[in-house]
């Protein structure tokens, strides 16, 4: 299923589907890599309201992110990565990629409102407490010992056999204590 989400705060240009790169003066000229691209339109950190109560926060990629991904953003730099059991600090932010974005790249992440791709691994139900996890991007319901809580976060469906996005709602997660 597959939802429009638009801006409802006056922020020109934002587009939650497009991802931005800088011109790297060391590297050379190509498709992706051109002068009169020198850097992404909006500040690491900027925060935009959309529809449905929906809440997004650019940031720039410290390595590669896939559609549904869950991101530790680092609350300083705004730097975002796929989640793991291992790279998850406890009181950072969370938000969900719902386009693809390149290592380095620039793009938006959603931190709150109805989330129609959040990555869950294979039989995780909905309405539970949900954690981190070995696999990049993807959180679980299973509360294996030194797993971390991501506190804020509901999956709507009962996820089938295979880790796959399902639906959601968000309500500013971040990252919670691992468990004993």
């Amino acid at each position: 299923m597959s939802t429009t989400l638009s801006i409802t705060s006056p922020t020109e240009g934002v587009n939650f589907n497009t991802t931005y790169t800088a011109y790297d003066q060391t590297a050379a000229i190509s498709a992706t890599n051109l002068p009169e691209n020198p850097g992404p339109p909006f500040t690491v950190g900027t925060t935009v309201k959309g529809t449905g109560e929906s809440e997004w926060i650019f940031v720039k990629a410290s390595s590669a992110i896939a559609a549904g991904d869950a991101c530790q953003i680092t609350s300083l730099t705004a730097l975002a990565a796929p989640i793991t059991t291992t790279n998850g600090l406890l009181g950072n932010m969370v938000g969900w990629a719902q386009v693809a974005i390149a290592s380095g790249a620039y793009g938006w992440l959603q931190r709150a409102g109805a989330c129609q791709n959040i990555t869950v691994l294979a039989s995780a139900a909905p309405n539970v407490l949900l954690y981190t996890t070995a696999t990049g991007g993807a959180i679980d319901d299973a509360t294996t010992t030194g797993v971390k809580l991501i506190s804020g976060v509901i999956i709507t469906a009962t996820n089938g056999a295979a880790t796959a996005a399902v639906a959601g709602t968000l309500n500013f997660p971040v990252v919670g204590a691992a468990t004993t």
